[in-house]
């Protein structure tokens, strides 16, 4: 059995499926029905992350799958690689698979899965049922404004119609 480490002011449904060696960071919120099973190694989860319903994180790796600061991880993704740094979007049933990585300020657009062991570069989008990419040209710069007012508007409603797993 793992251990569940969730730090002060982050969010985390009584609902989640959560098992393994866990650690949430602060302002980090999990929503209803989100799984995070660590099942051969550890999960590290930073600060200020949204992972919304039926989102699911997976390592199935012996190594830690860590996962940076302000990513959203929206309903019906899945992460199942090595981790991904910070300001990232895995949009809906969007796939980090096998052993890849995603850089800062990445995309995986909706329905798109990266290669089984990519490392996809810093302000890499991939979109379109061909997987295509591009590079960012904007360096992300509303993501951490629209971002920040998506945390402060879910950690004021989320409470008020879910149980809470209380930090310890």
């Amino acid at each position: 059995m793992g251990r569940l480490q969730i730090a002060p002011r982050a969010l985390v449904c009584k609902n989640a499926i959560i098992e393994g060696d866990v650690q949430i960071g602060n302002d980090t919120v999990v929503h209803v029905g989100a799984s995070i099973l660590a099942r051969k190694g550890p999960i590290i989860i930073g600060t200020g992350n949204i992972i919304s319903e039926r989102a699911v994180i997976v390592n199935n790796h012996s190594t830690p799958l860590t996962i940076g600061d302000d990513n959203l991880i929206e309903t019906d993704a899945r992460i199942e690689g090595r981790g991904m740094g910070h300001r990232n979007t895995v949009q809906i049933r969007g796939v980090v698979a096998g052993t890849s990585t995603l850089g800062n300020d990445c995309v995986v657009g909706t329905t798109c899965t990266t290669n089984t062991s990519e490392n996809v570069p810093d302000g890499t989008i991939l979109f379109g049922s061909s997987l295509s990419r591009r590079k960012r040209a904007d360096g992300n710069p509303e993501h951490r404004f629209t971002h920040k007012k998506h945390l402060e508007y879910i950690h004021e409603m989320l409470p008020r119609y879910n149980h809470i797993i209380e930090a310890e």
